[in-house]
């Protein structure tokens, strides 16, 4: 004779009570399965099955679904693959088993319509819970002056130029990045499965495999891409117009007034700043000076019109701004004067 299916505390519960406590459970048990549980998490969790009997039934349905859908655990193997299974009876086994809180293994056939609803909860809540889990995390910012390189683990490369600030995140399939200022260097890896995005200055550029440079800052967005394509696109309008990019054109969008300006670039050009020097050729001195602020994480302004349209070339040496600064006099017709939380260029 088969065995008798226990009676269900849930059979009664309207299904929207029985789909919210299964949710609840579903977050508990993934939760146990991670590195991060603690003992507090534990005694947290003591005390919601204490709450209500029928809270240690839907933890018991949410496991005991998870346990008989091999499809699902084909699907999300980082939380009930072979190794975690192998783990100590606390980690694989139903939370809460055998201990003072009575909760109990459910013997006999799935309870029926309230395990029904706890596998669907967990197809779906496995399923975002296991998209949206950071796989690689890292936040990098760098000082005046100071240039960082840093290898992602998928083989991509970023340069950081200074006084820029940059976060990463990896999850199973896509690879997000912020710049949220400065100016950074992306040599992504190949991988269709998983697009690499950089978001900044409103906007977003999503590529697969390319090599590009973004800069964010007043006045403007701007954007060179040096191999392969991307799209850029606005992060606030879903239903702005994409603007793709191949290789050797720039593009520069205002932050204030949104218009963009489209342009093609050398390749050799893209990212000089990454050897440590700029060169400037017979740019204005106001765009010398802007570029000296940045670097110098100071204020350097220049008196009168006429003195900003001044050309100027020379090289910036990233890590030692104020010589090119103070050096200035030896090349132009200008002063240099210290003052309060900056520098001003005037003429002589």
């Amino acid at each position: 004779m088969s065995a008798k299916p226990s009676p269900s505390l849930l059979q009664d519960l309207p299904p929207e009570q029985v789909l919210a406590w299964n949710h609840r459970a579903g977050d508990w048990l993934v939760r146990r399965q991670q590195p991060g549980w603690t003992s507090a998490d534990e005694r947290a969790l003591d005390a919601w099955l204490a709450e209500d009997a029928r809270h240690g039934e839907s933890l018991a349905c949410v496991d005991r679904a998870w346990r008989e859908a091999a499809q699902l655990r084909a699907m999300f193997p980082a939380a009930y693959g072979p190794a975690r299974q192998a783990q100590a009876p606390r980690k694989a086994g139903l939370p809460g088993a055998g201990r003072r809180s009575g909760l109990r293994w459910l013997q006999g056939p799935v309870l029926g319509s309230a395990c029904a609803l706890a596998l669907a909860v967990l197809a779906g809540y496995g399923w975002h819970r296991w998209d949206n889990t950071v796989a690689y995390a890292v936040d990098v910012a760098t000082g005046p002056g100071e240039l960082r390189n840093i290898a992602l683990p998928d083989g991509s490369q970023v340069a950081l130029n200074a006084n820029s600030r940059l976060q990463v995140r990896y999850y199973p399939r896509r690879r997000e990045t912020v710049l949220a200022r400065g100016e950074a260097f992306f040599k992504v890896a190949p991988g269709a499965a998983r697009p690499f995005t950089v978001a900044s200055g409103g906007h977003q550029v999503r590529v697969v495999g390319t090599a590009f440079n973004v800069r964010s800052g007043p006045p403007q967005f701007a954007l060179q891409v040096q191999q392969g394509r991307v799209e850029v696109r606005s992060s606030a309008d879903a239903g702005a117009a994409v603007i793709a990019m191949g290789p050797g054109t720039a593009l520069a969008i205002d932050t204030a007034s949104g218009q963009r300006r489209e342009s093609v670039i050398a390749a050799d050009a893209i990212a000089e700043w990454t050897s440590g020097q700029i060169y400037f050729k017979r740019q204005p001195l106001a765009q010398v000076a802007a570029e000296l602020s940045r670097y110098l994480d100071q204020t350097v302004e220049v008196e009168g019109a006429a003195l900003q349209s001044l050309p100027i070339s020379g090289f910036l040496a990233l890590k030692d701004p104020e010589r090119f600064l103070l050096a200035l006099p030896s090349v132009a017709e200008v002063r240099v004067q210290r003052r309060e939380g900056g520098w001003l260029i005037r003429s002589r």
